[in-house]
C-alpha cells in the first residue's frame, strides 16, 4: 500500500505500508512544507502581558517583543522557515465591528482585512463575528467571560459589635418599648389599690401606705426582667401582673433571637459575594467596572438581547471607557 501526500497540485508518494515490514517513510522532508524560505511576513500585534510584552532599551527607540505569543511565533517561523517584521497595531485595539457602520472594523482585524498585515499575533478571543471576516488558528487557551472583584475584607472589631445580631430599627423599638412599659407600669400601679401597702405590717391601725412601684423602681423592674435577672419587686395586682407577663414574653422572644443570631455572628465565617450575576452587577454602585474597548467582552454585551441589566452594564462599560480615555488624554 502506497502512502501519498497532496503537495501543491499533485499527489506525491512519500512511503509505503506492507504487512511484513509495516510502515516505511521514504520522504521524511515531505511532511514539512518548504516554500516559505526568504519570505518576510508582516505581523501585527498588541501589548497584552504576559502574552505580548514590550521592552524598550534606555536611550534607544528599539522595541523588543517578548511573551508567550512571541515565543510561539518564533517556533512557527523556525519550523516553516520564514522571517517576519512585527509592529504594534496603531489604534491599540483587538478589533470590533462598528455598530453604526456594519462591515467596518478596527484594531487587529482591520489590519488583516485591509491586508496591511499577513498575520496577527495576540491573545485574541475567537468570536462568531470575527470568524466571518478572518481565519483563526487552533486556540491555545480556552477561557470564558468572568467577573473578577476583590474579596471583601473582614471588618475590624468595633466597640458596639455586640449589637450586630439585631438591626438598628429593632434596638430602637426595644428602647421605645422599655420606656412605654415602664411608664405604663408606674401609672397602673398608682391607680391600683392592691399596690399600696402598709410599710409597717406590725402597726395594723396605721394609715400610712406606700407604693413599691415608684418611677425609678418601675424602670428598674423592667430592665432587670429584660436582662433575665432576679428582682425584689413583685407585682401584686392583676393589672400590673398582666403588664409584667406581657413584658416577660416579649423579652423571652427578644433574648432568644439575639442569642441565636449572636452565635451565628461569632462562629460562622460568612463569605459575602456581592456579585453573582449580571443583574447583581447592574444593581450595585459600590464596585466600578469596565472592559477593553474593541474587545470581545465589550462586543458580547453590546449585541445581546433587550435585557435591561445587560443593557445597563453595557452603558456603564461605555462610560468607563470614555472616562479612561479622557483621563489618559489629560
Amino acid at each position: 500500500m502506497d502512502l501519498l501526500k497532496l503537495r501543491q497540485q499533485e499527489l506525491d508518494k512519500v512511503g509505503e505500508f506492507t504487512i511484513d515490514s509495516g510502515l516505511n517513510i521514504t520522504k521524511l522532508h515531505a511532511f514539512r512544507e518548504f516554500g516559505y524560505n526568504n519570505i518576510t511576513l508582516k505581523v501585527t500585534t498588541i501589548e497584552s502581558p504576559p502574552y505580548i510584552m514590550i521592552r524598550r532599551t534606555n536611550g534607544s527607540d528599539v522595541i523588543k517583543y517578548d511573551g508567550f505569543c512571541i515565543d510561539m511565533l518564533n517556533a512557527i517561523s523556525r519550523e516553516l522557515g520564514f522571517s517576519y517584521k512585527i509592529y504594534l497595531v496603531p489604534d491599540k485595539r483587538f478589533g470590533a465591528e462598528n455598530a453604526s457602520n456594519p462591515g467596518q472594523w478596527n484594531g487587529l482585524v482591520q489590519e488583516l482585512i485591509l491586508k496591511k498585515a499577513d498575520l496577527a499575533v495576540a491573545p485574541m478571543t475567537i468570536s462568531y463575528a470575527r470568524e466571518e471576516v478572518i481565519d483563526f488558528t487552533k486556540p491555545f487557551m480556552n477561557l470564558g467571560i468572568g467577573i473578577l472583584f476583590k474579596i471583601p475584607t473582614q471588618m475590624p472589631t468595633r466597640l458596639f459589635s455586640f449589637m450586630n445580631p439585631l438591626a438598628v430599627d429593632i434596638w430602637l423599638y426595644v428602647v421605645v418599648a422599655y420606656i412605654l412599659v415602664s411608664s405604663t407600669l408606674f401609672i397602673v400601679a398608682r391607680f391600683s389599690p392592691f399596690e399600696w401597702q402598709n410599710p409597717h405590717p406590725c402597726e395594723k391601725d396605721s394609715d400610712v401606705t406606700e407604693n413599691q412601684f415608684s418611677l425609678a423602681d418601675s424602670f428598674w423592674f423592667t430592665i432587670v426582667t429584660l436582662m433575665k435577672q432576679g428582682c425584689d419587686l413583685n407585682p401584686r395586682s392583676i393589672s400590673t401582673r398582666i403588664i409584667g407577663a406581657i413584658w416577660w414574653f416579649f423579652t423571652l422572644i427578644l433574648i432568644s433571637s439575639y442569642t441565636a443570631n449572636l452565635a451565628a455572628f461569632l462562629t460562622v465565617d460568612r463569605m459575602i459575594t456581592p456579585i453573582e450575576s449580571v443583574e447583581d452587577l447592574a444593581s450595585q454602585t459600590k464596585i466600578s467596572y469596565g472592559a477593553l474597548e474593541g474587545g470581545s467582552t465589550m462586543t458580547f454585551f453590546r449585541i445581546q438581547g433587550p435585557n435591561m441589566s445587560i443593557q445597563f452594564v453595557c452603558n456603564r462599560l461605555c462610560e468607563y471607557i470614555l472616562r479612561q480615555n479622557w483621563l489618559n488624554y489629560q
